[in-house]
């Protein structure tokens, strides 16, 4: 893919030129890039700019993010293939200087997708062209930036908040924004992208973000922010309007023949090594055992044995679901036994239906996509916020959300749990849900047992491989701010521990 040079925020991740855009948005492969003078004319120039957010959202999410979102939790323990930087993450021992965080990870990527909604935001409104794809594309690229900011603050608290485009660095040594005020924005960019959007899409664009996802993830934002009553109300709404259905067996969300189409999918990062050679996804290759049939296996990671005791033998989630336990058999009847890792290796990506994944597997030419948003969570997001206090609505009561999802795993539903028993019952199928899926670290923290859970693993690692880490806790309940933009930036202060 051919880029301009991004530098980083507060030193260069402006983006000072204009960012790579995409002629089409299933087939991204960029035009040539023009300074922002030459573009931003024609209708074909805005959906090729909106085209690049996408795209530019590709590369956070390929790594550096699961990084900090589920390799720093209690479900993945580094294997001894990973480098040392994935031992640092897992352990718990990393440093504000680790890589996940800085330019080439989430913050720098991060801002500069933000940056390139901000130049849409800004310049495609003075474009002569169809109102109704004006008020689409913007509402896209709200909605691109308000899942960006989502993910910033919740990762690093304060964050600097730029709400229109940086064309010069010079001034731009900013300070960081409350938090109120970064969440204010998102909450603001999600109500207008859902009152712009479409519920659908039909063919080249099926994929962009929906009105529907804009609603789940201001759901899961109120969520977050403990505002039970909109967080109810917002999830009934989406369950009442009825666009999204269960897949009814739940290892097809991960199908890359049904990847953003199936009914379950809500809004997901589409990787593609066919259509996009070199930008595939490589999430398949970290968790799946060395050495397995067809392709690159890299076996860096495998889940905690605590994990997986709380899976029933009946939890289709389970073995051959979210893991798989040696000898494994695979659906072309392989024999598949390892060495690395050293326990269970996750199953979760790899799709044993795909020929691409089952025999040419190699560095990002993988197709599996990134879920960001599916149904099952829009399900638990309202079943928990109605036992905190929220009102429910007529089609659904939080048991029955909490319920679909468990009977749809093969396990028997609950009945009658007392609040506190209810709040354990989500917080746990939460967990067997979506492992490996960019949840775990945000609902520990969010949760307020971000250290129990950390101090509960380095224990259990220790039982494992004692030179491995101490027990220990958590600094806080955020990541540092990233010490090679502080270097840039002395405005930018760390959060407390780090």
């Amino acid at each position: 893919m051919r880029r301009t040079k991004l530098f980083s925020l507060l030193g260069g991740l402006a983006a000072l030129a204009f960012a790579p855009s995409c002629d089409s948005f299933l087939d991204p492969n960029p035009s040539d890039v023009l300074a922002p003078e030459s573009f931003y004319k024609t209708s074909a120039d805005a959906v090729a700019a909106v085209n690049g957010i996408y795209a530019q959202a590709k590369g956070p999410y390929s790594l550096a993010f699961w990084y900090l979102s589920d390799i720093a939790t209690d479900d993945i323990i580094a294997a001894p293939r990973f480098g040392a930087d994935g031992h640092r993450m897992s352990n718990y021992t990393f440093d504000a200087t680790e890589w996940p965080f800085a330019e080439y990870g989430v913050w720098g990527g991060f801002y500069a997708l933000i940056n390139q909604a901000n130049a849409v935001l800004d310049r495609v409104p003075a474009i002569t062209m169809d109102v109704s794809l004006r008020t689409r594309l913007l509402g896209e690229a709200r909605f691109l930036r308000a899942l960006t900011y989502f993910n910033l603050v919740r990762f690093f608290g304060d964050v600097p908040l730029l709400d229109h485009e940086v064309k010069s660095v010079k001034g731009l040594a900013v300070s960081r924004t409350p938090v109120a005020d970064v969440y204010a924005l998102i909450v603001s960019d999600l109500q207008e992208a859902a009152a712009a959007l479409p519920v659908s899409y039909s063919g080249a664009d099926v994929g962009r973000a929906t009105s529907g996802a804009a609603q789940a993830l201001l759901a899961k934002v109120y969520l977050t922010r403990q505002d039970w009553t909109n967080a109810a109300q917002t999830a009934g709404q989406i369950i009442a309007s009825g666009p999204y259905v269960l897949l009814p067996n739940w290892k097809d969300n991960f199908r890359i023949a049904v990847k953003l189409t199936n009914s379950e999918s809500i809004f997901e990062i589409n990787y593609d090594g066919v259509l996009d050679p070199g930008g595939g996804s490589v999430h398949t290759l970290f968790s799946i055992p060395s050495g397995y049939p067809g392709g690159a296996g890299y076996g860096l990671m495998y889940i905690t044995p605590s994990l997986q005791r709380l899976y029933d033998s009946a939890d289709t989630r389970g073995d051959n679901g979210t893991f798989m336990t040696k000898p494994h058999i695979d659906q072309l009847g392989q024999t598949v036994s390892w060495v690395d890792p050293p326990g269970a290796a996750f199953n979760k990506y790899l799709d044993e239906t795909d020929f691409q994944n089952m025999h040419t597997r190699d560095w990002q030419k993988q197709s599996n996509t990134w879920i960001v948003l599916r149904y099952a969570d829009v399900l638990l997001m309202y079943a928990e916020a109605v036992n905190e206090g929220g009102a429910p609505n007529a089609v659904m009561t939080a048991e029955q959300a909490l319920n679909a999802v468990r009977v749809r795993a093969g396990i028997p539903p609950v009945l009658g749990l007392s609040q506190t028993a209810f709040r354990d019952a989500v917080r746990l199928d939460r967990r067997r849900e979506f492992v490996f899926e960019g949840q775990r670290w945000f609902d520990l923290a969010r949760w307020g047992v971000l250290n129990a859970a950390i101090l509960a693993k380095t224990a259990e690692v220790r039982t494992i491989d004692s030179l491995e880490t101490d027990v220990h806790g958590v600094k806080g309940d955020l990541f540092p701010i990233p010490q090679s933009e502080r270097d840039i930036n002395h405005n930018l202060t760390q959060n407390p521990g780090w």
